[in-house]
């Protein structure tokens, strides 16, 4: 099958390449004449007589609508979602610079990074207090997580990236188990124009720990389209020298791609691929206790991560559409620990991991195209979804052991996007889960909104179930470490609602937004004893709010606060040093927020991030070896960049760029025992041609 599929792909490649060929032949020979018709049909300017005044109004800016695809698999305005969607645009990406995913989400309420250390150290992220596998990524709509939804988040680039999309609450009505916290899609540019190349190349540095953290990156991309294909790339490389002068360094590499060919008026295909190739070394020898001096000099891990996806969208009727989608994950982990002179090392330790999955979705969208119900689309759906798992460790002097894992899911989904009068709207969804490992999942979910288009005001609201199946390496544990296995893990279960409501204030140029929210956790999985296991029950809840306010044209401000409170409620006699009954759940700030101040003129622009986390608990295992809770002290960060046009010539337009993270130089520790890099620059070039 995969090889039918795979023929047919290298067919529509070619044909997407011969199309592009034939439509630019043709534009190019009818450029002349179509120039000559646009002088002959143009109007011609009235004579004016002397005393006749000439007036020049200024057109107002109209500020262009963000369109939302994650929250509903469908596309509509934000203005009409039902949940809480956070949009991260390309223009944002590119007045922050910041080339990772996991400095652009702190920007979002709701949202807690924390990464190990030095770049490329382990990088999680906790959306509404949930745990840090509770939040399914996707590429383009194709889920990148491990098997039972972890993330690896330190090595995933903005490269190539039109916008981000973030789905807070459950959404596991809709795209099944791993989504139970809530959804974050990254879609990749499309092209469109004449062909585009860009490069950049970018270099600095900063304050380590014994190391000034050298660091270049480069850039290369291409983007373009004709009548009916479009296409963009782009290749991006990385090499940091890391915090610590031992055995430090962080290199990553990304190749990504987006395709599209519209072979009719209705049927229309899209390809779109990523690969990243990243290596991580950290000198610090777990054996040696967490946060201790560098001392290893040949202990570090591989990743690398393959996702592509293909679909075929036909538009059948005005009414009736059909998406088929196809796509593949798959993820290579390897961690290595070779001979050195550390007395307690294993001497040689290595863990060779892998997940793949394959995706095959099918639904069809009935859309109402006129009266009162307009923009009413129903959604019906089936997903069928293979994973496999194989790991092997090896551990000299001890044992060697590998294990191979697969397991096949099956959803069928219904949703029904109900829209009354452009100001009433209702989006009731249900999903039915076949895995063949834990049986049937039944997961409903209705949220609603309204609209008043005379005050700008909106009131929504959102009830929920989601679950998520346990993640294969939770079940097999992690052997070198110790950690035995565990196959008689039970599902987490989370039951959630939210209100909400967004103000337009000023028109649209200050607008307000707060959400409150609950989350009931059940047989949360917890590193307890030595090993996984499922405790019984934690809850969150807390408050969003964010305020944007656009003052001039070229100067805008913003503000986000997000109020959390987590606590165990029963620890079913599990959980050891990491959950405690009544006690807060690990390193989930109480306060955090940012403020931003972004200034743009047309050739130069400065952009202000100020970020701010309270306190959170965390494990001191350099007490004891459990690990005893203590209080991490929270911090205050501020990030700085911007860019300034240098003009075109040699046929390219110039730009300069600087980034400075953490200006101030602050001391913090997202992670107990982690220290965090200090202030970190970098300055470049770029061009487009």
């Amino acid at each position: 099958m995969y090889s039918k599929i795979l023929r047919l792909l290298a067919i529509v490649l070619v044909l997407c390449l011969s199309a592009h060929t034939v439509v630019a032949e043709d534009r190019t020979d009818s450029q002349a004449e179509e120039k000559k018709q646009a002088l002959a049909q143009a109007p011609q300017p009235s004579a004016l007589s002397v005393d006749e005044p000439i007036l020049i109004q200024e057109v107002p800016e109209v500020p262009v609508e963000p369109v939302v695809v994650s929250e509903t698999r469908t596309e509509k305005p934000l203005s009409q979602v039902t949940g809480s969607v956070h949009v991260i645009t390309r223009e944002q990406l590119e007045k922050r610079q910041f080339p990772y995913l996991r400095e652009v989400l702190r920007d979002v309420p709701g949202l807690t990074i924390i990464q190990t250390g030095s770049r490329g150290g382990t990088t999680s992220l906790f959306t509404r207090g949930g745990e840090a596998d509770f939040t399914m990524v996707m590429i383009d709509g194709v889920k990148v997580n491990d098997a039972g939804g972890g993330f690896e988040f330190a090595n995933l680039t903005t490269d190539n990236v039109e916008r981000i999309e973030v789905v807070k609450g459950p959404q596991s009505a809709l795209y099944g188990s791993d989504a139970i916290g809530g959804v974050i899609n990254i879609i990749t540019r499309k092209g469109s124009g004449p062909t585009r190349m860009v490069g950049e190349v970018m270099a600095g540095g900063g304050r380590g720990l014994g190391s000034s953290m050298l660091t270049h990156q480069e850039r290369v991309g291409v983007t373009g389209a004709s009548e009916r294909v479009d296409y963009s790339a782009e290749l991006t490389r990385l090499d940091h020298a890391g915090m610590f002068s031992l055995n430090n360094r962080f290199t990553n590499n990304v190749f990504s791609g987006n395709f599209g060919l519209r072979a009719s008026d209705k049927l229309q295909f899209r390809s779109t691929f990523r690969y990243t190739d990243s290596q991580f070394k950290f000198p610090t020898d777990f054996v040696s206790g967490v946060g201790s001096p560098p001392v290893d000099p040949n202990q570090g891990q591989e990743r690398t991560l393959l996702s592509f996806g293909n679909s075929a969208t036909y538009q059948a009727t005005s009414w009736w559409e059909h998406v088929l989608q196809w796509s593949h994950m798959e993820s290579r982990f390897k961690f290595f620990d070779f001979r050195d002179p550390i007395p307690t090392d294993f001497r040689f330790s290595q863990t060779d991991g892998t997940q793949r999955r394959d995706m095959l979705d099918y639904h069809s969208n009935f859309r109402v195209r006129d009266g009162i119900w307009s923009g009413t689309v129903a959604t019906l759906g089936v997903e069928l979804q293979e994973e496999r798992f194989s790991q092997s460790n090896v551990a000299i002097p001890g044992t060697s052991a590998s294990t191979n894992l697969s397991r096949k899911n099956q959803g069928y989904y219904a949703q029904l996007q109900g829209v009354y009068a452009d100001r009433l709207f209702i989006t009731p969804g249900i999903r039915v889960e076949e895995n063949e490992y834990f049986g049937q999942f039944v997961n409903p979910k209705v949220s609603g909104a309204y609209l008043h288009k005379e005050t700008g005001t909106k009131i929504r609201a959102t009830l929920g179930r989601g679950i998520r199946a346990p993640a294969f390496n939770e079940m097999v544990g992690f052997p070198n470490f110790g950690i035995p296995s565990n196959f008689n893990l039970k599902p987490e279960k989370a039951t959630s609602w939210e209100v909400g409501v967004d103000q337009d204030i000023l028109g649209k140029d200050l607008t307000a937004s707060a959400t409150w929210f609950h989350n009931d956790y059940t047989n949360l999985i917890a590193l307890s004893t030595g090993l996984n296991d499922n405790i019984q029950g934690a809850k969150t809840q807390g408050l969003e709010s964010q305020l944007s306010w656009r003052v001039t044209k070229e100067l805008r401000l913003s503000a986000t606060h997000t109020y959390l409170k987590t606590a165990v409620t029963d620890t079913g006699g599990v959980g050891g040093t990491a959950f405690q009954q009544g006690g807060r759940l690990l390193r989930r700030p109480e306060h955090s927020g940012n403020v931003q101040v972004d200034y743009q003129q047309p050739t130069w622009g400065v952009n202000l991030m100020v970020l701010g986390v309270g306190d959170r608990v965390d494990r001191d295992f350099a007490i004891n070896a459990a690990g005893q809770r203590v209080t991490n002290k929270g911090f205050w960060r501020a990030d700085v960049s911007g860019w300034y046009s240098l003009g075109r010539f040699e046929g390219a337009d110039w730009k300069a760029k600087l980034r400075v993270e953490n200006a101030t130089d602050t001391h913090y520790q997202e992670a107990l025992g982690f220290l965090n890099p200090g202030v970190f620059a970098m300055a470049g070039l770029e061009a487009a041609f």
